[in-house]
């Protein structure tokens, strides 16, 4: 039969003794109008209890004044390295090794004033391997007396995939370090017999002229070198942006006059294209590089020469808007996928589907974006509409450009 509940027990006051007293209380009692609700109370306790004994967090309390382990769930015995209950009531240090004590010592000590709480992580030797747990602490008062509650969780598994992913990291950012670095060896490596190259074709061609056999040949060889000058320029613009080497001299420039300019330009280069040019007749002035604006507008048309159909057109507009000008590009060539478009504007993302036998390390747009970017500005692929492919540049205006509202606006 169980101790009347005014016995002191024998052991340490653990659940197990309290549930014993409550029901021998109950048993020994003259009146029982009362052992139901004893036994509904302790029911109630006995589920609080399992909940407790199946969370994930190891829990322990103990007294602030001796820190002396007085209730622990299942977890929190396992932390502390005990079978049962009845093997707590001793101090919170003889359950640790000395250097483990020492990191819970920090935040966890006995003194006169308040505890410090803290919170931390604890390397423990349990079943014989090496578990990481990440703990607080709080106090809390229950009834008259005031205790310590140390709650921790095992985060061995999330620190092994932190590590994990800390490596990857530091080996991508490596092995991004020594391609920006071989890029730009090779690219300055290549450069100047290039440019010598490029000189003796140029010379060439000009005294070979008149035969029509050796300045054709040389004519294609000048042609494909500056192809490849192209290349090694772009290979070195994004060794620049890597490094964050790219040097923007903004000026103050109408942009409607470098459009002009670009599609002039082009209309030589490309005489079998026809480019339709839509300007307004007042000036769009911007603070811009005016290198790295041709740059980008000439990458723009070469790519809308490039990709679209023989004979198709090419549309170019600008036009000024509140706060901003911007320059549309449109072909009328097979058009992008959608789900492929984001592609573009990376580094190397070329589509071959769109142009199979197109030559380009798909480098022109990534570092369109960037310059323009760079410039205050924005580049950008427009929504699909099933007529080709639109490519739109834009800048922000300044205060004394020539804006007026669209309703009043005309165009040449």
């Amino acid at each position: 039969m169980s101790k009347p509940f005014d016995e002191a027990p024998a052991g340490p006051v653990t659940w197990e003794s309290l549930r014993d007293a409550i029901i021998g209380l109950g048993e020994r009692s003259i009146r029982k109008s009362y052992y139901g609700m004893l036994q509904e109370h302790l029911t109630e306790l006995a589920r609080f209890r399992t909940l407790l004994d199946e969370t994930q967090e190891a829990i322990i309390v103990t007294e602030l004044s001796t820190l002396r382990v007085v209730d622990a769930n299942r977890k929190g015995l396992w932390m502390l390295g005990a079978s049962s209950t009845a093997q707590l009531c001793q101090p919170l240090e003889s359950f640790f090794a000395s250097d483990e004590w020492r990191v819970l010592e920090a935040c966890v000590h006995a003194s006169q004033s308040e505890p410090r709480p803290g919170s931390g992580l604890l390397s423990l030797q349990r079943e014989g391997e090496e578990r990481v747990l990440e703990f607080s602490i709080r106090q809390d008062t229950f009834g008259q007396s005031q205790y310590l509650v140390i709650i921790a969780r095992d985060v061995t598994e999330r620190m092994r995939i932190e590590q994990e992913l800390r490596r990857a990291k530091e080996a991508a950012e490596a092995a991004a370090r020594a391609k920006a670095q071989f890029l730009g060896i090779a690219s300055h490596e290549l450069r100047t017999p290039l440019t010598s190259l490029l000189l003796l074709l140029q010379q060439g061609a000009r005294r070979t002229g008149q035969e029509a056999c050796g300045g054709e040949l040389l004519n294609r060889m000048l042609r494909l070198a500056r192809r490849l000058a192209v290349l090694v320029e772009d290979l070195l613009e994004v060794s620049r942006l890597e490094h964050d080497r790219i040097v923007i001299r903004p000026t103050h420039i109408d942009l409607r006059a470098i459009v002009a300019d670009v599609v002039t330009d082009f209309r030589t280069r490309a005489p079998g294209r026809h480019f339709i040019l839509r300007l307004p007749p007042e000036p769009a002035y911007v603070e811009a590089d005016t290198t790295r604006v041709v740059q980008v507008l000439s990458n723009l048309l070469e790519n809308a020469d490039k990709y679209s159909r023989e004979a198709a057109p090419v549309e170019v507009r600008l036009e000024m808007m509140e706060g901003v000008v911007r320059v549309w590009v449109s072909d009328q060539g097979p058009g992008i996928p959608e789900e492929q478009r984001a592609l573009l504007f990376t580094p190397f993302g070329r589509l071959r589907e769109v142009g199979q036998d197109s030559p380009g390390l798909g480098l022109g747009l990534y570092i369109s974006r960037q310059l323009a970017e760079l410039q205050g500005g924005q580049l950008r692929l427009e929504p699909a509409d099933g007529r080709g492919t639109t490519f739109s540049f834009s800048l922000p205006l300044t205060p004394d450009s020539g804006w007026r509202h669209p309703s009043t606006q005309g165009w040449s």
